[in-house]
């Protein structure tokens, strides 16, 4: 009986020997909490960390577990190359809306899906619930629990690991095959967490991840081409607790929106959009000028990473945005300031400016945004400048670019490259558009004597560029979207009136892409940019900051005022492009006088390169340049007159608007007429672009030889000359004879009248005579180099409609293609008839081998189509 009472005894002590052994025997019920943490540093803030050599505890409180927050990702250090540049957002706008939950011991890391809503409570919300699963994206055992209920985890596995996807770019960047993926592998034992730090809104991880690089080659930029190094900067952030109220978007002015497909009510449209905007709120009522102070200004902090030469016009471009916010009520709303030393740029409650130098540059700015998801609010946003184009801004512009893609970034956009233009991304291509205009006002300088060869740009024309290049990124920051139809709000003659661009813009918004306003005599350029934000700027700001929701509603009702030209990426790119108002790099309510001018002024320039650009002991390659610049500008002052042809004026007017305007109305048939014979002007006809022997003879080389430098032109270390004229025609060739063009051409006969319209035969008969001059006049003349080369593009295009057309090229197009080739052939065989007047050998040639080939086509065509 006593072993049975001892072993009931045992029994029941049990437990608490457990117990006593599970806490040390001391008793405390958080000795193993305590213990893990012991030697590690914590860091507090929007959530507690812990951190040790290979440890990162994260400390989950109770009411932590299923509280949304933000999951952002950006480049922490890249390789300054190849799309993998620091500082750079993973995501714009769309931060990852995330949750911890917690199952079975373990806590979840899940991704909320939370474009498709409905009404808490409904049906459809019900529904929406059955149908949209939450993605795990990484999940942690719980190691410890406090006695308050404080679960610790360890994440250190979560952030040097690849949450991100980063390594998609970095298979990218590897890439030796066009559309095919490098080979690189996550090596996490060369991986580690690099930095930790949390505040009061947001807490931010900072891995430094290598990649075995498995192909045979790298970018230039990393050390060892075998192992590719990215930092990633993780952002975990609290959503406001209180939502903004949102304020829907209007498609008659340009914001950038948070859309989410909402099934509660099935009687209207399931999208509700919502502008991205700060939330602005006045401390108190307004004061006699109608104004009120904001509870919160807008405020933006400049890293002392910006060099000090461009501080103050930087600050200038922010603060420029003020005068905006006073047309939505707002006194002194955006504001621009140094940040401390003491504070982290990391820290969202600091907006930044920041700068960034890459070696292989892969946009000049950028304005990304966090954005709360339900609703639109701006919560922070961190813009980048690109040290290399500001560079370009100062001194001479030297990367090589063709002057055709000035044609072709407009009307051959790539998908990729649009998707990025519609986040208000700067690619490459705007890098080098703002080199060669930097350039372009050089050549103008100099030819006008207000500088010398050799000396830096004017400080005057770099801080109207930094301002407006700063005004556009802020710009961005506040929501907005570019609008490339600004410039038209200002009269031709008004661009050299600075009391008139001072008060309403060169061009109505700095959200616009423009070329630099010069003048065409050589002085008197006027303002170069923008100096404050314009009369559009002012326009839709007071839609989006307004507090008053119907006053909203009436803002937007004012669409057809002057100053309130609007079109943005969609509207001025692609193919489909069909309004020639709506333009990046043009000025005034008239493309097509201003490109002219501006044509004019690079042609008398261009002769003269030599006499001005150069002085004692400078290397020739200054005069290839600069040639290279400024024919890269002719060719952007000609693009415009390519979508007057078959084209239409675009309107964003709703019904019953004050002075409404229809969707789409005619351009003039005079209008047309003038954009084809201002192409045939200035690059199709005989004398479109001469230049004398002895400027050619001066174009050097770059004959610096080392890495990071291009002395060659495509593998030629001599200049390209007619690879080079011919690009730019045949582009133009290919845009005025574009499928979708052609198309629109018949649409808008129908639509508007054949009388009012240039129609297909006369689009290519214009340009056939032009191209063919020399066999249209009789007796006819030797064809030099260009102009056979240009021929020669100019008939295998035709030849393309009528044997191999493009999809979607319109039947008649085809016909009308071969009724041309068939009266080219007629009077190339009227030339080649005795007498031929001495024609050169060149000229026969190329004639006789031009006449086979039409009728081969002809014959073939004819075969294909019966």
């Amino acid at each position: 009986m006593k072993k049975i009472a001892y072993l009931c005894f045992a029994i029941l002590l049990m437990p608490a020997f457990l117990n006593a052994q599970n806490n040390g025997n001391n008793g405390d019920p958080d000795q193993k909490f305590n213990s893990l943490i012991e030697d590690a540093e914590k860091i507090e803030g929007f959530f507690d960390f812990y951190q040790t050599d290979d440890k990162l505890y994260i400390a989950i409180k109770e009411d932590q577990i299923d509280h949304e927050f933000l999951l952002n990702f950006q480049i922490g250090r890249g390789i300054g190359a190849a799309g993998l540049y620091g500082g750079t957002m993973l995501s714009i706008f769309e931060s990852e809306l995330v949750a911890l939950r917690k199952r079975e011991n373990k806590i979840f890391l899940v991704n909320i899906p939370h474009r498709y809503t409905a009404e808490e409570g409904t049906p459809q919300a019900r529904a929406v619930s059955l149908t949209y699963g939450e993605s795990v994206l990484e999940t942690a055992g719980i190691d410890a629990t406090h006695s308050d209920g404080t679960m610790l985890i360890d994440a250190y596995s979560w952030f040097v690991g690849d949450l991100s996807n980063i390594s998609e770019r970095v298979q990218r960047a590897v890439a030796q095959r066009p559309g095919q993926p490098g080979r690189a592998q996550f090596d996490r034992s060369r991986s580690f967490v690099e930095l930790v730090e949390s505040f009061p809104k947001n807490s931010n991880i900072q891995a430094s991840l290598t990649f075995r690089n498995q192909e045979t080659s790298a970018p230039r930029t990393v050390a060892d081409g075998r192992f590719i190094p990215v930092s990633v900067f993780y952002t975990l952030a609290e959503l406001p607790e209180e939502p903004m109220k949102p304020r829907m978007a209007d498609d008659r002015l340009g914001y950038f929106m948070t859309v989410h497909k909402d099934f509660t009510d099935t009687s209207d449209e399931f999208f509700q959009r919502n502008i991205n905007r700060w939330r602005l709120e006045c401390d108190g009522p307004a004061g006699d000028d109608g104004l009120c102070d904001p509870k919160k200004p807008i405020v933006y902090y400049l890293e002392n990473t910006i060099p000090e030469r461009y501080r103050q016009p930087m600050m200038e471009g922010v603060e420029a945005w003020s005068d905006a916010f006073e047309a939505a009520g707002f006194r002194n709303a955006v504001q621009a300031k140094m940040l401390p030393d003491s504070v982290s740029a990391g820290d969202i409650r600091y907006a930044t400016l920041r700068w960034n130098v890459s070696d292989q540059v892969g946009y000049g700015a950028i304005g990304p945004s966090t954005v709360d998801p339900r609703t639109g609010e701006i919560l922070d946003a961190d813009m980048l400048y690109e040290s290399n184009m500001f560079l370009g801004f100062r001194n001479t512009y030297q990367n090589f670019v063709e002057p055709h893609t000035a044609i072709n970034e407009i009307y051959n956009v790539s998908d990729e490259e649009m998707e990025l233009m519609k986040l208000g991304i700067k690619t490459e291509s705007f890098y080098a558009e703002m080199g060669t205009q930097a350039n372009l006002v050089r050549t103008s300088m100099l030819a006008g004597g207000i500088i010398n060869p050799g000396d830096p740009m004017p400080e005057e024309y770099v801080d109207q560029a930094v301002r407006w290049v700063t005004m556009h990124e802020v710009g961005h920051t506040l929501g907005l979207r570019h609008n490339f139809r600004s410039s038209v709000d200002t009269p031709l003659d008004k661009l050299y009136d600075t009391d008139w661009t001072a008060e309403r813009g060169v061009y109505s918004s700095v959200m616009d892409y423009p070329s630099p306003n010069i003048n065409s005599n050589g002085h008197d350029h006027g303002h170069f940019y923008n100096t404050g934000v314009g009369s559009y700027d002012r326009w839709v700001i007071s839609y989006g900051y307004t507090p008053d929701d119907e006053t909203a509603k009436e803002i937007a009702r004012r669409a057809a005022e002057p100053g309130h030209a609007y079109g943005t990426d969609e509207d001025a790119r692609g193919a489909g492009a069909v309004d020639p108002n709506v333009n990046v790099y043009s000025l005034s309510e008239d493309p097509i006088a201003w490109g002219r001018d501006r044509a004019d002024l690079i042609r008398e320039m261009l002769p003269l390169l030599p006499d001005f650009a150069l002085e004692d002991d400078m290397a020739y390659f200054e005069v290839t340049n600069l040639f290279q610049s400024a024919f890269f500008q002719y060719a952007r002052a000609l693009a415009p007159s390519v979508k007057y042809i078959g084209g239409q004026y675009q309107y964003r007017d709703h019904t019953g608007d004050p002075n409404g305007r229809m969707p789409f109305e005619p351009v003039p048939l005079e209008m047309q007429q003038l954009a084809l014979s201002t192409i045939v002007d200035y690059a199709f006809s005989a004398n479109a672009i001469n230049l004398p022997q002895d400027v050619y003879q001066q174009f050097g080389a770059n004959r610096w030889s080392h890495w990071g430098q291009t002395n060659t032109w495509q593998g030629r270390i001599d200049f390209p000359l007619h690879q080079t004229l011919l690009g730019v025609q045949s582009s133009l060739l290919t845009q005025l004879l574009n499928p979708t063009r052609l198309e629109r051409i018949r649409d808008t006969e129908v639509k508007f009248g054949t009388e009012n319209t240039v129609t297909i035969p006369e689009l290519m008969e214009t340009v056939t005579n032009a191209i063919w001059e020399e066999a249209w006049n009789s007796p006819g003349g030797n064809i030099n180099s260009n102009r056979r080369d240009l021929q020669r593009a100019h008939l295998d295009q035709m030849i393309t409609l009528v044997t191999n057309a493009p999809s979607g090229t319109p039947a008649d197009a085809r016909a009308v293609a071969r009724h041309t080739l068939q009266d080219l052939h007629e009077r190339l065989e009227r030339r080649l008839s005795p007498p031929t007047f001495g024609f050169d050998t060149y000229t026969r040639a190329h004639l006789t081998e031009s006449k086979e080939r039409i009728s081969h086509a002809l014959n073939a065509g004819f075969s294909l189509e019966n």
